[in-house]
């Protein structure tokens, strides 16, 4: 294979990668976009290979805007994984926070709450 077909490879393979990891992230699907990093790693690595020699880029067909639409991508994507994070440590603030003490909807003749831990079973039903 020639400089520029590998080159072409590389392009598109990262690209492939990075806009399937967009789309997943974009709809919620964290575990899916997570699932590629082995793949995009590898990509990366030759990414970084290609960018050791920019010549090998001469005459690769629209190299400048697939190149822009990368770190756009990388970007993006980025900003998004920090989205997932925040939510993630939003959501585990708010179960730790969880007390054992929670609350239904049940009373007791008083008025009084019915701890959770006590509201399973044992109620009689009155006439």
């Amino acid at each position: 294979m020639n400089n520029n077909a590998e080159a072409d490879t590389v392009l598109t393979g990262l690209l492939d990668i990075l806009e399937t990891e967009h789309e997943a992230l974009k709809a919620g699907a964290a575990g899916k976009a997570s699932g590629l990093l082995q793949p995009k790693m590898e990509a990366m690595n030759a990414f970084d290979e290609l960018m050791a020699d920019p010549a090998q880029l001469r005459g690769v067909p629209d190299v400048k805007s697939r190149m822009e639409r990368i770190v756009r991508l990388a970007t993006e994507n980025a900003e998004l994984f920090s989205a997932v994070r925040n939510g993630v440590g939003q959501a585990v603030s708010r179960i730790g926070g969880a007390t054992s003490n929670a609350y239904v909807g049940a009373y007791t003749s008083a008025g009084g709450k019915t701890a959770f831990s006590k509201a399973a079973g044992g109620y009689a039903k009155k006439a």
